[in-house]
């Protein structure tokens, strides 16, 4: 391999690379838990809704359901990938789907109004669709999108 010659008068520009790190079993374990944890939110404001008249047909009931299932879903694949998803900015990306899970989890504590319910699941089922991209721009307009759709600061 030929090493190229420095070119007279030109100053080489350094390049910042971005480390790329590997999440922790721990940190993989609290992102399946806290998805699991919205699932169950989803899941409890769907029941309420249907312990106070809501139809099982009615869309937002069956939305909700197929929600409850895809963060599930979500969760388990995450506890499964625990030591495998390598992020740029790992620490950040784990600070800022935190918080976005706080407030979703906050928002859903108790909530019962369902297209609100509606909104965050939505919103959270992005973020996991985010984190799989490992893309830290993708991840941070999501978790900017859950923390809007909840509402709530933490």
């Amino acid at each position: 391999m030929k090493k190229s010659k420095p070119v007279a008068g030109v100053t080489p520009k350094a390049v910042t690379v971005a480390s790329a790190t590997t999440l922790s079993d721990d940190q993989m374990q609290a992102l399946a838990q806290s998805f699991h944890d919205i699932a169950v939110e989803i899941g409890q404001v769907r029941l309420n809704a249907i312990s106070a008249g809501s139809k099982l047909t009615d869309s937002a009931i069956v939305q909700l359901q197929g929600y409850v299932y895809s963060l599930m879903t979500t969760a388990g694949n995450f506890a499964l990938q625990a030591a495998n998803l390598t992020l740029a900015n790992a620490d950040q990306a784990v600070s800022e789907i935190s918080l976005a899970t706080q407030a979703a989890d906050k928002a859903l504590d108790k909530l019962q109004d369902i297209d609100k319910a509606v909104k965050i699941a939505s919103s959270v089922i992005v973020l996991a669709m985010a984190i799989s991209t490992k893309d830290m721009g993708q991840i941070a307009a999501a978790a900017k999108s859950v923390v809007t759709a909840a509402g709530v600061s933490v």
